[in-house]
């Protein structure tokens, strides 16, 4: 599939009604070369912490804890749908006191996991890139030995692709103005 394919056809696949198995090495394949694609300054390093397959009934349990404490069944329910996924990437790096520094970061990594969900949905497996609150709670963060110069910028969910993916054309037509 040719780049210009992949970037219109890749969606966010939010259902994850399915259990998927995805092979490690596809998965490991997908990190890998993401690496490769030119990102925003050159802002390495960042890290990628795995959560395989075995390991999401565990992740669902930290997660309902931290964003569903006092509300039992609704983190039952998202412990139920975690493991349910093919893992979960998350993607922590470096938080740089300086602004502009910072940006840069946050563009670089951006990149990357973009560049990793077209790559995981060349490889035939869905993502889904998530940005949730817990993301900033200490309890979440101490679980995931996440560093004190360290921050999560994001996790990449991995689920079936669809056996058919909706069109969705784009609404931002508007993209281009002249100075």
């Amino acid at each position: 599939m040719s780049i210009q394919d992949l970037i219109i056809n890749r969606r966010s696949i939010k259902k994850f009604e399915q259990d998927s198995y995805f092979e490690d090495a596809q998965i490991q394949q997908a990190i890998e070369l993401s690496a490769y694609a030119p990102n925003h300054g050159m802002r390495e390093p960042w890290r990628i912490i795995w959560v395989k397959k075995d390991r999401l009934s565990e992740y669902g349990r930290l997660f309902a804890e931290v964003n569903f404490k006092n509300d039992n069944e609704k983190g039952q329910a998202f412990t139920a749908m975690a493991q349910k996924l093919g893992g979960i990437l998350i993607i922590a790096g470096p938080v740089d006191r300086r602004q502009k520094q910072r940006l840069e970061d946050v563009l670089a990594i951006g990149g990357y996991m973009q560049t990793l969900s077209l790559l995981l949905f060349d490889a035939g497996i869905g993502s889904c890139i998530k940005t949730p609150a817990s993301m900033f709670e200490p309890k979440f963060n101490a679980a995931l030995d996440i560093h004190d110069d360290e921050m999560v910028y994001g996790l990449v969910y991995l689920t079936e692709l669809p056996e058919q993916l909706e069109d969705k054309p784009r609404k931002n037509s508007n993209l281009i103005s002249e100075f």
